[in-house]
Order: C-alpha cells, then sequence, then structure tokens
C-alpha cells in the first residue's frame, strides 16, 4: 500500500523506516502481562524483518520503544544492521503501564466493548484522548528526524505510534486510520524544510517467507 503527500521535498531528504513490533506471546503466558515480549512466531517474524532491513543498509541509526515486545523486535535487527539500540519513553504505545496487553486479535472479537470504544476513539479508560496520543507520537519521531537530517533511520515502534505520526502530515481524520501489520514497514522521507512523504506503508512482503516455510514444515 503506498501513501503520497503532495509537494516538493528539496534535497538534504532523510528516510525514516518505521516498524512495528513482531507478535507478541499471550499476555497470560507472560511473566509481566502488561509487558510481554515475542513469542515463538514473533521472534521468527522479528528474524525476517531483520534480513529485509539489513538488504536495505546501511542505516545510521535504531531507535525503540521501551517496551519488550518492540525491544526483542530489535535485537535481531541491531545485530544485523550492526547498530545499538537508542530506547525512547515517546515511542511506546499508549497504554504501557497503565493495562494488560491485548493482542489486537482478540479485541476485534465480536462484542467486545473495548473494541467498540477504540472505534469511537474512546481512550478515557486509560486517561488520554486520540488528540494526545497523536501529538506525542509526532513529537517522539519528529526529535528523531531533527537529530538525523538527511540520514536512514528505523524506528521500532507501535501501531498507533506509526498512525499518529503519518495520520499527522496525510491529514488523516482519525487517528487509527490503518491497521499495521506485525513488522509491518512504513517507510517515510523527511526534508530539512519540514516535507513528509510516505513512500510505503505497512510493507510486509518479508513474511511470505515465513508463511512459504511453515506450508513446507520447514
Amino acid at each position: 500500500m503506498v501513501a503520497v503527500s503532495g509537494g516538493s521535498g528539496g534535497a538534504g531528504l532523510m528516510e525514516l523506516m518505521l516498524i512495528r513490533h513482531a507478535l507478541p506471546m499471550p499476555a497470560a503466558d507472560s511473566r509481566d502481562p502488561g509487558d510481554p515480549g515475542l513469542g515463538e512466531e514473533g521472534r521468527r517474524q522479528a528474524e525476517l524483518v531483520a534480513m529485509r532491513l539489513a538488504e536495505m543498509g546501511p542505516w545510521d541509526a535504531l531507535y525503540c520503544s521501551p517496551q519488550a515486545r518492540a525491544l526483542e523486535t530489535a535485537a535481531p535487527i541491531a545485530q544485523r544492521a550492526g547498530l545499538d539500540v537508542t530506547v525512547r519513553d515517546g515511542l511506546a504505545e499508549f497504554d504501557w503501564g497503565k493495562a494488560d496487553y491485548i493482542h489486537f486479535e482478540e479485541l476485534a472479537k465480536p462484542g467486545n466493548t473495548m473494541m467498540a470504544k477504540f472505534a469511537r476513539e474512546d481512550f478515557s479508560d486509560y486517561g488520554t484522548t486520540a488528540e494526545e496520543i497523536r501529538a506525542k507520537a509526532i513529537d517522539a519521531v519528529e526529535q528523531i528526524v531533527a537529530h538525523h537530517a538527511g540520514g536512514r533511520v528505523m524506528v521500532v515502534t507501535h501501531g498507533t505510534v506509526v498512525n499518529g505520526f503519518v495520520g499527522g502530515f496525510l491529514g488523516a481524520r482519525k487517528l487509527v486510520f490503518h491497521h499495521p501489520h506485525y513488522t509491518g514497514l512504513t517507510l517515510v522521507q523527511a526534508s530539512r524544510k519540514g516535507h513528509r512523504e510516505v513512500v510505503c506503508l505497512n510493507e510486509s512482503a518479508h513474511l511470505r517467507l515465513l508463511q512459504t516455510a511453515t506450508v513446507n514444515g520447514e
């Protein structure tokens, strides 16, 4: 899926790769239900996206949310890219430290009242609003952009952070305007003049390797 904003970016473009974390284990199986790490499938997804990103390198920096599922996704990316991981609290999901993690697939089941609230963009149970979530995402990512003018940077984060930042400059009416795949890749070009352009949105071709290997019993 591709979306492009209007205008001319000018010289000195930065390339910013936003990466949603891989599939977490069920909260009930985690030592910390509020901050689960990756399960077996998630670890395989993380390895695949790390391979894909290494092929697209070199990269100048790698930033990450402080949450376990993001950190464990970033680990193989860092290893293959030869980079340290810089953790930024502003890249965390809006529910960090406020509730047990719930998989989107569980939320999406018919009759889930929490999903109905999310659909209305009612985040009052978490003490925040869609506007505050978007503003936090924009601030966190723009700080990274400002620090790496003309560079190539990867950011491992969460669904609403990707939505908040990208939707902000695309003019999306709703905070959550698309559902990023686990390890989905969104590439943004950013100019020193403030122009932001989406090159690709939620690209996940690397996961086909995982599906093929599963079918073939590898």
